[in-house]
């Protein structure tokens, strides 16, 4: 096992099918992995040392100007001293987190929920929503959970799941348009 490993680049991420086959024509068609267990919250560190699963110790410099944040599958570094080369792998680890599930027909619920967590100042993550539920994670903590918890209309459960960095919400930059509906008006009610 070689001294130290240095990454300054994520080479590829093993999760695509066309890197990882690229990566087995490059290093000859076979290679064994090595992984990097990081909490997801650590995701966006650029310089940093690590042990890998198997006992490399593995400098890490990534350029911060980019802003990118690894991601789980992110391949930091190849080792080549052994008879089979091996990649050193990041793995993000499962967290705790609240599943919020809001129906898609309550638009204040979803206002309210997301209103509670930005005011906590908590990532949100999105879920796998579909035609009727919206679907959102966010790591635990037991404030929010009790503010969560008082949105009328809103589900909150504890569940362990895997934090995808593309699937956080951003404020730097928005991934939704949202747009009213040419019916939608707003009454005014005055006081008698």
């Amino acid at each position: 096992m070689p001294e130290r490993l240095v990454s300054t680049t994520c080479l590829g991420n093993l999760n695509d099918p066309s890197y990882e086959l690229l990566l087995r024509r490059k290093l000859g068609g076979v290679f064994e992995v090595d992984e990097l267990l990081f909490d997801w919250d650590r995701a966006d560190v650029c310089a940093f040392a690590g042990v890998t699963e198997l006992g490399r110790t593995i400098d890490v410099r990534l350029d911060a100007a980019d802003g990118s944040r690894l991601a789980d599958g992110d391949v930091l570094a190849i080792d080549r001293s052994g008879m089979v080369p091996v990649a050193v792998v990041v793995r993000l680890r499962s967290a705790e987190v609240y599943l919020v599930e809001v129906d898609r027909m309550d638009p204040i619920a979803l206002a309210h929920a997301c209103w509670e967590i930005g005011n906590m100042h908590a990532p949100l993550f999105r879920g796998d929503s579909d035609e009727h539920t919206v679907r959102m994670y966010t790591p635990v903590q037991p404030v929010l959970g009790r503010m969560l918890r008082g949105v009328e209309g809103a589900r909150i459960s504890i569940v362990s799941r895997e934090l995808d960095a593309g699937r956080r919400f951003a404020s730097s930059a928005a991934d939704v348009v949202v747009s009213m509906a040419p019916d939608f008006t707003i009454v005014k009610k005055t006081r008698d």
